[in-house]
């Protein structure tokens, strides 16, 4: 099941869509461990990079991106 959701959130954020942990939990991936799972894709290499969001509450939250430059590595297949 880990290495679905891997690519289920690696083929989402290679769309160039920002993605919430809660976002994680829910359709498509329905991972409960979404935090975990990007840091597994991190430490596999991947230039995951994340920013803190400010929501109208005034609760905030982080968005996990990946940036443009890494997108196109990863389209190529090109190894870090």
């Amino acid at each position: 099941m880990r290495e679905s959701q891997h690519k289920m959130i690696l083929d989402t954020l290679l769309t160039g869509q920002k993605v919430t942990v809660n976002q994680l939990a829910t359709k498509p991936v329905y991972s409960m461990y979404g935090a975990k799972r990007l840091s597994e894709l991190k430490e596999r290499g991947y230039d995951i990079r994340d920013h803190w969001v400010e929501a109208e509450n005034g609760k905030r939250y982080k968005e996990y991106f990946l940036p443009k430059s890494e997108i196109k590595r990863i389209k190529r297949g090109v190894k870090k």
